[in-house]
């Protein structure tokens, strides 16, 4: 990082603290289908939770200062992403399927073993395609027997940004927020040879499915107009 943009980060991840705080303690979350997190928790399993790059706002906030290790780009977006994690008690790993990425598969490799840290992963980041799963999530889990979660949010009314790629969403203030755990994706022992490309497409295809569904779920229990 160049050093004139140590201050300029510096003061974004002070209002980037400042605004998420200020918008969500105003808000009543609710919380559903924390259970099965217990429940993997209770028997040891390794969890990476798994999110669209549109609820990162309300996200950063609900895992703050809980040890779970994100995995942000190196891109200049990420970078702010990044030090507002850091501002919220968090440690990135930095890296993404087009930049650092078997540096950054690694270092989650240790988290998740040496560290038994939970992880974070913006499944279709950083720069999409929107909704779509990248194959790292499902390798990783593969490789350290880790249950994949997939989590989201939506609240009463909520501002929607329709010209980024991600529509990215930030709640309003005073309004109400579910934040839901979905089912965990427990996957199969490995498969080796020439059905393995299938079966991991398969396992992906899946649990975009569960994703999509769930945010389907969540956005439902407003009916209501909530968008402006």
């Amino acid at each position: 990082m160049t050093s004139h943009r140590i201050p300029r980060y510096f003061f974004l991840r002070k209002t980037a603290r400042i605004l998420i705080n200020a918008v969500i303690k105003t808000c009543r979350m609710r919380i559903i289908g924390e259970e099965s997190v217990h429940r993997l928790r209770d028997q040891k399993i390794p969890i990476i939770y798994t999110f669209w790059h549109r609820h990162i706002f309300v996200t950063i906030f609900r895992f703050k200062k809980s040890g779970a290790r994100p995995l942000i780009s190196h891109s200049r977006d990420g970078e702010i992403v990044a030090q507002v994690a850091r501002e919220f008690g968090m440690e990135p790993v930095r890296g993404s399927s087009s930049s650092g990425g078997a540096r950054a598969f690694l270092k989650l490799l240790e988290s998740i073993k040496t560290e038994k840290a939970e992880i974070l992963i913006t499944a279709d980041g950083p720069k999409g395609p929107l909704r779509e799963i990248k194959d790292g999530t499902i390798l990783l889990a593969e490789k350290t027997r880790s249950a994949i979660v997939p989590i989201c949010w939506h609240a009463s009314r909520v501002k929607i940004f329709k010209k980024s790629w991600d529509r990215f969403m930030i709640p309003l203030p005073f309004s109400r927020i579910t934040f839901a755990y979905g089912e965990p994706l427990i996957l199969p022992s490995p498969i080796k040879g020439e059905k393995r490309k299938h079966h991991l497409d398969s396992l992906k295809r899946e649990f975009q499915q569960r994703m999509i569904q769930l945010e389907k779920q969540t956005e439902a229990i407003y009916k209501k107009k909530s968008q402006i």
